[in-house]
């Protein structure tokens, strides 16, 4: 269910954005580090942690992407920002276990907080 709120939310944002021209202002933290295959940024949120066992961790956001390996439940994510459309993509660090350190992304329906 918290998924399924935050895709509305998201679908909101992104055409709220498109409404205005694609103007939007954002305030990230200065720590936030984003791609250019993100299309909706957020502050950092280090709160989330992987809620499945065996979550491929990839390249980019889409099955088709390269898996950098694989994130076990209770693997700690820092959130830097989403690609939507046609999944929702999440793009952060693992800040526990084995990759800790790395950046990569996440299909969202597989974090928590």
């Amino acid at each position: 269910m918290r998924q399924g709120l935050i895709r509305k939310g998201i679908a909101t944002a992104v055409a709220t954005v498109a409404l205005l021209g694609g103007a939007a202002i954002t305030a990230p933290s200065a720590s936030a580090v984003t791609t250019a295959k993100c299309n909706l940024d957020e502050p950092d949120k280090d709160y989330y942690k992987i809620d499945t066992d065996r979550v491929n961790f990839r390249k980019g956001p889409g099955t088709g992407y390269t898996s950098l390996g694989l994130l076990t439940k209770g693997t700690k994510f820092t959130y830097y920002c989403t690609k939507t459309y046609p999944e929702v993509w999440w793009y952060g660090k693992v800040t526990s276990g084995p990759h800790k350190g790395q950046t990569g992304w996440v299909y969202a329906d597989y974090v928590t907080y």
